[in-house]
């Protein structure tokens, strides 16, 4: 019992004194995001606080120093619907986010629709306002019973 115990506490200083010589280095407590966008010229905004126009000459802007959480990111350009996006920054790893803009003008043409399914559309609503004058004329033009004519 007693080499079992001598044993255990050998074990135990020598984890100790294991955890105690590694070298003291500072966990990396932050992280990183790089955004660039298609087209450049668009304004970043993280948190819906502005940090500069894509790209600057790295191709990125680059924000440093972000705590490891979620931030919310809005990209904006004249003419282009925004771009809206949630980032999750995590400890020493950098995020890149590339935002593709869809044009304002683009975006009215796709609600549109389709020119053959409009086409189609229009050709039933006229054959059903065909069918409706049809019926009314036939109506109209409906032989009528003779009336009854009494002899006295």
């Amino acid at each position: 019992m007693k080499v079992v115990s001598w044993l255990l506490l050998i074990f135990l200083i020598g984890t100790v004194v294991w955890g105690c010589a590694g070298e003291d280095v500072p966990a990396n407590t932050t992280g990183y995001l790089q955004v660039s966008s298609v087209p450049q010229g668009a304004a970043v905004y993280l948190d819906a606080v502005y940090k500069g126009i894509t790209p600057e000459p790295s191709g990125f802007i680059n924000i440093t120093d972000l705590s490891p959480r979620e931030y919310s990111l809005v990209v904006k350009k004249p003419d282009y619907l925004d771009y809206i996006s949630t980032v999750k920054i995590v400890s020493g790893q950098t995020v890149k986010v590339t935002a593709t803009l869809k044009s304002a003008n683009a975006n009215a043409q796709e609600n549109t629709g389709n020119p053959a399914v409009t086409a189609a559309i229009v050709v039933i609503v006229v054959l059903v306002l065909v069918g409706v004058v049809v019926l009314l004329v036939r109506r109209r033009n409906k032989p009528k019973k003779p009336e009854k004519i009494e002899l006295d």
